[in-house]
Formats: structure tokens, sequence, C-alpha cells
């Protein structure tokens, strides 16, 4: 498809060129509509990137728990150069979990829960509504959005950066969303006592069970995620919570690597979660 005026029925081949980072042959197209010319680099993820050799290291060490300013210099690049490859590849991994989403169908067990992280200071807070299938740990679905502070930094967080507009439920909108093409119409889905959920879980599955669970305290391993002894109905969730707080690094606790951007948080969900089920 042409890149400036999309169309697919005018395009001609017009010569090839060697690409100087790795002098492979790179085919060139010409649009008679627009009579401009791209070529079938031009929609491809390492577009205009020079060190495309580096890629394939910088995307592991982006799921296993390293910071962007520790990957260049564990490569020995500079630390834009990897701050730039954050975007493409995970506009690469969502598409990968959209066609894993396409491909499945009628799971039966679903677990879904909420995590917590803050964007610069723990005056705004976040949430992370996270689904998993339950049996395989794979991660179905996520998103974020900005709630409001809690309990003694309420205040605090109202008088320096005035009322935030909780997205609890616009995230939780978005999260069934993701689920709805995946998950069978009687799907048994599985949550703790959060008030958030039924409501808007039946407005998306009408049929589906829904069990629910009391909050258990967090043991001191497992990042906070993981509970006290005994058997977790939520295992599924919490394992791979405890897993994602490992591997991002802004997500781990008592770090001093803080979101700046929520986007960009997103951005780094999306590439351990198409990691993790590649792993898993």
């Amino acid at each position: 498809m042409c890149p400036h005026c999309h169309s697919t029925d005018h395009l001609i081949k017009r010569g090839t060129y060697r690409r100087p980072s790795d002098r492979k042959k790179i085919q060139r197209f010409h649009c008679k509509k627009c009579n401009k010319g791209h070529s079938s680099q031009t929609h491809s993820y390492d577009y205009r990137q020079r060190k495309r050799h580096i890629n394939q290291m910088v995307f592991r060490l982006y799921s296993k728990g390293n910071s962007e300013r520790a990957i260049a210099q564990i490569i020995g690049v500079n630390k834009k150069t990897i701050a730039r490859r954050v975007t493409p590849f995970a506009n690469c991994a969502r598409k990968h979990l959209e066609k894993m989403r396409a491909e499945t169908a009628d799971i039966t067990e679903i677990v879904f829960d909420e995590m917590e992280s803050f964007e610069h200071t723990k005056l705004k807070p976040l949430t992370i509504p996270l689904a998993v299938e339950k049996h395989t740990r794979k991660i179905l679905a996520y998103d974020v959005g900005e709630i409001a502070a809690k309990g003694p930094l309420a205040r605090l967080s109202i008088k320096k950066y005035g009322k935030i507009k909780c997205q609890r439920r616009k995230v939780l909108d978005s999260l069934f969303r993701q689920l709805h093409h995946v998950a069978h119409p009687r799907c048994n889905f599985s949550s703790d006592e959060s008030p958030h959920y039924p409501g808007t879980l039946r407005r998306y599955f009408k049929d589906a069970q829904h069990q629910q669970f009391k909050g258990r305290s967090a043991s001191i391993v497992g990042q906070g995620e993981m509970k006290k002894g005994g058997f977790d109905p939520l295992f599924s969730l919490n394992q791979t919570a405890a897993m994602i707080r490992d591997n991002i690094k802004r997500l781990t606790r008592r770090t001093w690597c803080t979101t700046k951007r929520i986007d960009r948080l997103s951005d780094y969900l999306a590439i351990y979660a198409f990691y993790h089920n590649q792993i898993i």
C-alpha cells in the first residue's frame, strides 16, 4: 500500500537498492496515482534504523528487568538509540497480541484483577487491569488509566495536582472489549471482591459466571503480588503480575525507575506481554 495516498492498485516496481546497514537488497515502488515513491522497508517496524543487529538483544533486555540506561551501557550504544526503539517494538508487539486474540476463541476460564503503579509520584497513581488465561497464564488483555490517590495522600494530591479524573471504568471497559471475541459466552471469570467488577462484566458477558474471592495479605517475596500461605484461587494472575513487576523495571517495588508517561508504560506492557506469551 502506498504510504502517501493509500492506494493498492497503482503500484509498480522501480528498481532496488542496497541498505547500508546490512547490505540487504530492498525493492523500490512507484505509485502512478500520486507520483511518489517508497520501498518495502517503509512499512517495517525498523524503518530508518541503522543498528538493526541489536534489535533482538534490546527486545530481550527490555523484558528482563533492565532500564533503558542499563541496556545502553550493556550493548555500548547511546541511550537515545534504545529509547527510540520502544514505540516501534510496542506497535509490533500489539499486532502480534491482536493476532493471538483473533486466533484464540472460546476460552472458558479467565482470571482478572488490577495492579497499581504511579506516574512520576505516588500522588498520581495508576491502575493496570490485567486478564490472563487461568491454566496457561497467557496475558490476554491489559490497559492503563489514572485513578485518584487514596488515604493520607489524597489531600496532598488534590492540593498539588488538582482533582484527578478516575479512569477505572474506562480501562475496565477497554479490558472486556478486548476479551469479547476471546472468551466463551459462558466463560468463568475469577477476581477479588472489588465492587467495580460485577456491573462492568455483566455489560459485556451477560451469561458468564463470576466468582469473587476475598483479598489476602501479600507475602514478602513475589513483589508483593503473591499471597501468604495456603491455596490461592487467583494464583495464575498473581504469579503473572509478580513476573510483570520483576521484569519491567519501572514497575519493580522499591526502584528509582518511574513512569513519566502513561503511553510509554503501555508500550512496555505490550512488549512484555508478547515476550511473556512466547516463553510461558
